[in-house]
């Protein structure tokens, strides 16, 4: 039974450096593009960052409804909801000289959610040791 519980918190911590990873890759891409002239931003940029996006919002979505269960408290949905209209508007929506900003608020968020769900459900859970 521990061993599962441990398989479990590993993937809170996955989450959470997925979307911190997608907010360096979105504060960095920039910089890389005018210091790389060679990358091309409509051949990396929008791919990894979809995919990054993609992954994360998965992931949170289903270790944070799983949580939610266990602590009935919703302020890190809200969060995630909140993170992922930032990452949305962001990729479709916005034009370019704001698509950074957008993105970068998203994954901010999404990781503050994820912070807050852990923090939720340390307090929440009496069942075994974290």
């Amino acid at each position: 039974m521990r061993k599962i519980f441990t398989h479990y918190h590993n993937l809170n911590k996955v989450g959470l450096w997925l979307s911190i990873l997608c907010m360096v890759h979105c504060l960095a891409m920039p910089f890389i593009i005018t210091s790389l002239p060679y990358l091309s931003k409509n051949t990396i940029s929008e791919k990894s960052e979809f995919f990054l996006i993609a992954i994360s919002a998965c992931l949170a979505v289903y270790l944070l409804l799983k949580d939610y269960k266990n602590h009935r408290n919703s302020l890190p949905l809200a969060l995630l909801t909140l993170a992922l209209a930032f990452n949305m508007l962001g990729i479709f929506i916005v034009s370019n000289a704001y698509e950074t900003i957008f993105n970068v608020s998203g994954g901010l968020l999404m990781a503050l959610a994820y912070g807050l769900n852990w923090y939720f459900h340390k307090r929440a859970c009496h069942s075994h040791q974290h």
